[in-house]
């Protein structure tokens, strides 16, 4: 049984079974290479991105602000830097992150619930092109700073623009809550931006979701946007940017988590009926397109349209490599864990292949473990496992670009190394393997004195 493989993963299988990723074979590179590792196509990425500004080309002044927070890897940054889009920060990692790829400072946009006052301070220092507020008492502490700076700011207010609510609003209405304003109850946010004189709101930003399958979701968006904006212009607010933030889908996620959870879900999957159909990005960007069009002819103004990117980009263009460890009966061990995955998305599952076997036959089914002693850490429970799969087999995750590096966590084995495979077929290494020193670095083992410890870290503290 040969597994099935999307177009977006950019893969092909031997005449020997084995598979290849983007030109590379995986089998030979796991033999080239200690695992487990992450790998990032160059080409994968550009492609991506390429593919997703034509989608909204129709669109005059069209601009990407790439989620830094999805992958901040130096090549990631640098390719699509290099390609023309700009960056959306969330924090004084990120905006280091975006600063030291060579994004300048017009082309940074900053978000985030709970950002602190050195961080408002480092973006209004730099002059990054936007900051998008989330709360009352952050517009009060940006025109202060504004004002200690000597400057006036032009700043944006985060906006969840949906009223209608889709049928799994209760499972995370809550979490949507910590972000921003809500549309129906967001004329605070402007009535106290009205009163600081330092400040000037040129923008609105909305993020609706995550691996949103639906176009029309931001066709609703958006025409809310619309109408909040040609309301603010008119209350003399000079709004000239609408944000409709990220949530665009990974194309090769599209297996739903939940619905193996169903009665009957062994015969919906026989039936292929746990695939989720995955929207590409031009269909977005042909409904989005159209929505903007058709609002600007109706409100009578052209703002300038942005968008926040991350998974939608970057997410089929990592893999992440390991091999089998061990084999008792219903279960298979692998080097690869939990903490490489960290991040659990609810609707949809990762998607593993054994690279060395993709042409055997299946034999029945087993759990899939990582190394570590976490109950947490299996990664597949009851997956499909291949005749002969022993000890020192490859196995690869798929989709893993997104939220997996960064989120990688140093639970009872340190972090893995990331390798960048260039157009030009070369692979470099752009982070090392972490070391066990790596990880202990930061612990004081020959401590001073508590009192001097202590005095060292106020010290310290009242630096930064």
């Amino acid at each position: 049984m040969v597994p099935r493989l999307f177009e977006s993963d950019h893969c092909d299988i031997t005449d020997g079974g084995q598979l290849v990723f983007d030109g590379v074979n995986l089998v030979e590179l796991a033999d080239r290479f200690k695992t487990p590792l992450f790998l990032i196509s160059e080409r994968i990425l550009e492609e991506n991105y390429r593919r997703f500004v034509s989608g909204f080309e129709g669109i005059p002044d069209f601009k990407v602000y790439y989620s830094v927070k999805t992958n901040f890897e130096t090549e990631v940054l640098r390719t699509l830097r290099r390609l023309g889009a700009g960056a959306e920060v969330s924090g004084e990692l990120d905006l280091y992150a975006a600063t030291k790829a060579g994004f300048a400072p017009e082309d940074i946009v900053f978000d985030g619930p709970c950002k602190t006052d050195r961080e408002l301070r480092m973006a209004v220092d730099q002059g990054i092109r936007l900051i998008n507020a989330e709360g009352v008492e952050e517009i009060r502490a940006l025109d202060a700073i504004a004002q200690a700076a000597g400057r006036r700011l032009d700043i944006g207010v985060r906006i969840d623009p949906m009223t209608r609510r889709p049928y799994y609003d209760k499972l995370i209405t809550t979490y949507k809550q910590k972000f921003g304003f809500h549309i129906n109850q967001c004329a605070e946010a402007f009535e106290a931006a009205a009163r600081c004189p330092n400040l000037r709101v040129t923008g609105i930003n909305a993020h609706i979701g995550s691996q949103i399958l639906a176009p029309g979701l931001y066709v609703e968006a958006l025409d809310a946007m619309f109408r909040l904006a040609a309301d603010l212009r008119r209350k003399g607010f000079p709004i000239e940017e609408i944000n409709i933030g990220g949530g665009f889908p990974a194309q090769s996620m599209r297996f739903l988590r939940l619905t193996r959870r169903m009665r009957f879900s062994k015969m919906l999957e026989r039936f292929n009926m746990l695939e989720k159909r995955t929207p590409t990005i031009t269909d977005f960007g042909r409904v989005i397109t159209e929505a903007f069009h058709r609002n600007c002819k109706l409100h009578g103004f052209t703002p300038r349209l942005t968008t926040e990117p991350g998974r939608s980009l970057i997410n089929n263009a990592c893999v992440l490599l390991g091999r089998v460890r061990r084999t008792k009966p219903n279960w298979v061990f692998t080097d690869l864990s939990i903490n490489e995955v960290a991040e659990n998305l609810f609707f949809t599952e990762w998607r593993m292949f054994f690279p060395g076997k993709m042409r055997a036959p299946v034999v029945g089914k087993a759990n899939i473990s990582g190394p570590t002693l976490s109950t947490y850490d299996v990664l597949f429970f009851q997956k499909e496992i291949p005749a002969g799969l022993v000890a020192d087999d490859p196995v690869v995750i798929f989709d893993v670009g997104g939220y997996s590096i960064t989120r990688a966590n140093q639970f009872t084995k340190p972090r893995n190394p990331v390798y960048f495979l260039g157009k030009d077929r070369t692979i470099r290494l752009i982070r090392r393997r972490e070391t066990v020193e790596d990880v202990v670095r930061t612990q004081l083992w020959d401590a001073p004195s508590p009192s001097e410890d202590v005095a060292a870290a106020l010290a310290a503290e009242s630096i930064s």
